[in-house]
Formats: structure tokens, C-alpha cells, sequence
């Protein structure tokens, strides 16, 4: 009975939630303006961005620990949510979040209130970078198509790299501009802490035992096998709520991360980068208009194309028209052994 409690808890909280926000909700133009810096992340750091994102209080609190020089093998015993804890590990991660307040509790906000249209936007923009030539495998992830969706995992086994991009720019090249479109920095390690899995078949983030290996086996999602579907922290979602969740107001901008190249001519305005992306066709896997009986027709604006065939060969056009190559990463800080991940 007593493990029945915090799952009840999470329900009635979201309820609550949804109860108490205004009849209007984020359009998927905002939604794509607020996730553009983080949708062409690895999925393991997407998936541990958005529950963070939630609980803005323990990111101050881990940066804090980080920037004190605290012990890296006791972050996994601090009673910080576990989602930051798994964080930490990234501390360029971390920092960017909490020098960024607005954004952050922004995006924790509308992803407690709207966490399956978050998730479709993160899609949507992955679609829109494809076309545009600018999200591609590398030596530091690779991008796969899988189905209707669109995957990005460390091309490591052991190692994971922040990308570094302009939100201006990767989803809609200006004219003249050459890249390179996504840098990274130095790798870090893989471990037990990345247990959030994006669910990209039901729109969500679930929890489970660690495996190694980045192949996609939808057995994480089988109750039996421990997994639970991401909901909301009681601890703070309604002052999250309450103060941030405002999709009748401006969308915060994060400061682009060290080592981004912002656009030709400078950056966004306050140096910020962002995106804007009209929703006049049919977008991926029919989100922002109703999803068509047939397949979408081709068409010049990316929103049409036909799911992941049609995907692949805009990105294929993007890619021939586009040679400059990727930045080579620094050098890659060693990892401790991780016992060997190999494809699920």
C-alpha cells in the first residue's frame, strides 16, 4: 500500500495542476522557440534536462556543490531529485541551466503542464535540423532514424559530448553562413545515473534500472521490468506552476553555450539565440494540425514532409549541398571504465 502513495500522490498533483492553469497552453511555435537549445542534445541528456528542469532549486543547489570543488563520488548520496543528481555528472550541463533561471523554470514549468508536446517539439526541430543539413552523425553521436523518430545517441559506448549550436542558425541556415553548425567539448563519462529513457512512441521520460548500451529496446517500458513513467515532483510543482508557466507571455532565451558560433552579424538580440518556425503544413507525425488520412505531400516548407522516409531525403539534399565538416572535438577526457556497454 505504501508504494501505491507516491504514485498517487503524482497523479493527484498532476491534476491539480491542470486544474488550476489557464484555459491556454503553449503553441508548438513557442514550444519550438523554448526547446530549440536543447532538442538536438543526446537523448540521455534530454532525457535528464526536462525532469531537472522541474525542480529548479536542486539545480542551484548541485551547482553550488559543483563549483565548490564538492566530491564527484558522493553526488549519487546528496537529496537532490534523482534527475539532478544524474546531471551533475555534467557539470557544463548544470551551469548553463542555472545561469539561465528563466528559461529553465520556463521549460520545467511547461513540461509539467505539456510534458507529450514537449517532446513532440523536440522532434520536430530534430526534423527541421535534418532537412536543413545541420544534424548529422559524427564522431561524437550518431543520428538515427528509427520508425517515425528521430534518435540521438553518443557514437560511444562510454563517452557523451555536449553539443555546442546557435538555435538561430542549425534550424534555419542565414544565407552566407558556412558552420560549422554543432561543435562539442571535451567527452564525459557514462554511468548508472543516466536511468531516464525518452519515450518517443507515447511523448515521455521513464525511469528505470540502468543497462548499458544505446540500442532502442522498448522492454524498459514493461512494468515487470521496474520502469515508471516520468510525472511531476509534489515538492515544488505548483510554485513552478504558478510563477512560470505563462504561455500567454514572452519565451525566455538562454545565453548560447561556450563555444557556440552565433550568426553571421552577431548573435539574437541580447545574444541570444532562437527560432522561429511557422506550422503551415502538416509537422512531424502530424503535430501542430491534424494528423492526414495519406501520407503528407512533399513541399518546399519542412512541416510537410512524410515522416522518416521523406525525412531522410531532405536530410540527404541538406547533407550534399553542405560539406563543411565538423569541428574535430578537443581532446576527450578519459573515462573511467564503464564495464564494457554494448547494444541492447
Amino acid at each position: 500500500m505504501k508504494a501505491l502513495f507516491p504514485l498517487f500522490a503524482a497523479v493527484c498533483l498532476a491534476v491539480s495542476l491542470r486544474a488550476q492553469a489557464p484555459a491556454t497552453a503553449y503553441a508548438p511555435e513557442q514550444l519550438d522557440q523554448m526547446l530549440g537549445p536543447i532538442a538536438l542534445y543526446p537523448d540521455p541528456l534530454v532525457a535528464l534536462i526536462l525532469p531537472a528542469s522541474t525542480v529548479p532549486s536542486d539545480i542551484t543547489l548541485a551547482e553550488q556543490y559543483v563549483a565548490a570543488n564538492g566530491d564527484p563520488s558522493q553526488i549519487d548520496s546528496q537529496p537532490w531529485d534523482k534527475s539532478v543528481r544524474g546531471l551533475a555528472h555534467y557539470p557544463d550541463v548544470l551551469k548553463w541551466m542555472n545561469d539561465n533561471p528563466d528559461w529553465t523554470r520556463a521549460l520545467g514549468a511547461a513540461f509539467a503542464m505539456q510534458p507529450a508536446d514537449v517532446m513532440k517539439s523536440v522532434q520536430q526541430l530534430r526534423g527541421k535540423a535534418l532537412a536543413a543539413g545541420t544534424l548529422r552523425s559524427s564522431a561524437q553521436q550518431s543520428v538515427n532514424m528509427e520508425g517515425d523518430n528521430i534518435r540521438i545517441v553518443p557514437a560511444q559506448s562510454n563517452t557523451i559530448y555536449v553539443p555546442q549550436y546557435d538555435p538561430g542558425v542549425v534550424y534555419d541556415v542565414p544565407e552566407g553562413y558556412d558552420g560549422p553548425f554543432i561543435t562539442y567539448g571535451i567527452g564525459y563519462p557514462v554511468g548508472a545515473w543516466l536511468g531516464y529513457e525518452c519515450d518517443w512512441d507515447d511523448f515521455g521520460i521513464w525511469i528505470g534500472p540502468w543497462r548499458p548500451g544505446w540500442g532502442y529496446n522498448r522492454d524498459w517500458r514493461d512494468p515487470h521490468f521496474g520502469g515508471s513513467r516520468w510525472r511531476p515532483d509534489a515538492r515544488g510543482g505548483h510554485a513552478l506552476m504558478q510563477g512560470y508557466y505563462r504561455p500567454s507571455g514572452a519565451i525566455p532565451s538562454p545565453r548560447l553555450t561556450s563555444g557556440a558560433r552565433s550568426r553571421v552579424g552577431g548573435s539574437s538580440p541580447g545574444g541570444r539565440g532562437s527560432v522561429t518556425i511557422t506550422h503551415s503544413q502538416p509537422d512531424y507525425r502530424g503535430y501542430g494540425a491534424p494528423a492526414p488520412a495519406t501520407r503528407a505531400p512533399a513541399s518546399p516548407v519542412f512541416g510537410g514532409y512524410g515522416r522518416g522516409t521523406q525525412a531522410r531525403e531532405y536530410s540527404n539534399r541538406g547533407n550534399a549541398s553542405r560539406q563543411s565538416p565538423v569541428r574535430s572535438a578537443p581532446a576527450t577526457r578519459s573515462a573511467p571504465a564503464s564495464g564494457g556497454r554494448e547494444h541492447r
